[in-house]
């Protein structure tokens, strides 16, 4: 067998390992490349003489660092807006996209707990940026979409949120930045098992 059918060989084997491992055949290339990069990666001088639990330690706190530096960007960007916090900005950038939605829908996609996703919905109504109505499928339920004043405060601040955006993924290219995607959604998969089960 030449090289090249050794390579072509080997691939089959990768994408043979892939579907096992995964549940699924590779969608897309890229899914497929991500995933090899990762299988074949030699971080053997990465945890040269660290622990487990060392390694651990700080992939926590280097990405619960990333919310402090999201909070902190955002900060600065709503100085003069009507709105204070990241999670009211991003509760009105989720209704952007949809005609409305259920209060706790809402708030579950930003897995709070209910009594503070309440409160930012209050705070986003009494501000006038959000309204509320009576579901029609579920009388117990109370939707809320985007006021006129809302959208015009998202268009507003959304070009300063773009910076906040390009700031958080730094001087990164996009593979690098597709790289991460694929990792921290390995991390999200995992914790919305775990949270659910």
């Amino acid at each position: 067998m030449n090289r090249s059918l050794k390579i072509v060989d080997n691939v089959v084997n990768y994408i043979n390992k892939f579907s096992q491992e995964c549940g699924k055949e590779p969608s897309n290339l890229t899914e497929f490349m991500l995933w090899l990069n990762h299988k074949i990666f030699d971080d053997y001088d990465f945890h040269k003489d660290r622990t487990e639990k060392e390694i651990n330690l700080e992939l926590t706190h280097l990405l619960t660092y990333q919310n402090k530096y999201f909070k902190r960007y955002v900060k600065k960007v709503l100085l003069h807006s009507s709105i204070s916090t990241a999670d009211e900005y991003s509760f009105l950038l989720h209704l952007k996209f949809s005609d409305s939605l259920r209060k706790m829908e809402l708030i579950g996609f930003h897995m709070l707990e209910a009594p503070t996703g309440i409160e930012i919905i209050n705070r986003l109504l009494k501000k006038g940026l959000l309204e509320e109505f009576d579901d029609q499928d579920d009388k117990r339920s109370k939707r809320v979409r985007l006021t006129k004043t809302g959208k015009e405060e998202i268009e507003k601040l959304e070009p300063a949120m773009h910076e906040v955006y390009s700031k958080m993924s730094a001087n990164m290219d996009l593979k690098e930045k597709a790289h991460i995607i694929y990792f921290l959604k390995k991390l999200d998969d995992f914790h919305q098992l775990a949270i659910n089960n």
